[in-house]
């Protein structure tokens, strides 16, 4: 109701300063009919003049909403890979002889996204350290509660996909670590352990060239901390 209010007063403000100007132009020039002529013709073009007005204001402020949620959006995952990401990769890659030492130079961020999309992930389950990945991902789970209540990366498939497949990894850690693990309880956990690998080295190059875009500082840090990098 206030807002009602405040928009009439306003309105009534504009038309009155116009109505005011209007009498002073023709007190002034005493030329009623011309003014009356001219005031007619500026309003037919009133109606065009709002249309381009309104879409070229509504294209700058989604174009400004859309960084703004891409911002927020990446630095969600740059909190995601500081905390738990690069972390959990070298704890997989290390099960993977193929994947290691495959990435070294960065100089073709394009060609590394298309060789990890078309690679074939896969482990061996014996090197895997189950009891590492467990501890580092129940330390997490405040981090991927705020993570998975924030409303902003529902709009980022390739992350929740990531953030879903790291929740399910550690549940289903929780829930077979009393168990002993039988073939196909092995099969299923390493399944899910592939799922991790495959959506977190793609979300991973794709926040490398977010950082060389606008970050290049940590750009370089990230570089140097990668994950693939075994001597």
């Amino acid at each position: 109701m206030k807002k009602v209010k405040h928009y009439f007063v306003i309105s009534l403000i504009l038309i009155s300063l116009s109505g005011i100007m209007f009498l002073t132009h023709y007190i002034v020039f005493g030329q009623g009919v011309n003014t009356a002529y001219y005031s007619l013709m500026n309003l037919c073009f009133i109606p065009i003049n709002s249309l381009v007005v309104t879409i070229i204001l509504e294209s700058l402020i989604d174009y400004k909403a859309k960084q703004e949620r891409i911002e927020k959006l990446n630095m969600l995952v740059g909190i995601f890979f500081t905390e738990v990401g690069s972390k959990l990769m070298r704890l997989i890659i290390i099960a993977d002889k193929d994947a290691q030492n495959s990435i070294i130079g960065f100089n073709d961020l394009n060609k590394i996204k298309n060789g990890l999309l078309t690679y074939e992930y896969k482990i061996v389950f014996e090197k895997i350290d189950i009891e590492s990945i467990k501890v580092l991902l129940v330390s997490n789970s405040n981090l991927f509660i705020n993570l998975v209540s924030n409303e902003s990366i529902h709009q980022h498939e390739i992350f929740t996909d990531l953030l879903m497949s790291v929740i399910h990894l550690r549940d289903e850690i929780l829930f077979l670590e009393n168990d002993k693990f039988e073939e196909l309880d092995i099969g299923h956990l390493e399944q899910d352990i592939i799922r991790v690998y495959k959506n977190i080295t793609v979300q991973w190059i794709d926040y490398l060239e977010y950082l060389s875009n606008n970050y290049p500082f940590l750009y370089n840090n990230a570089i140097r901390l990668n994950p693939f990098r075994f001597e």
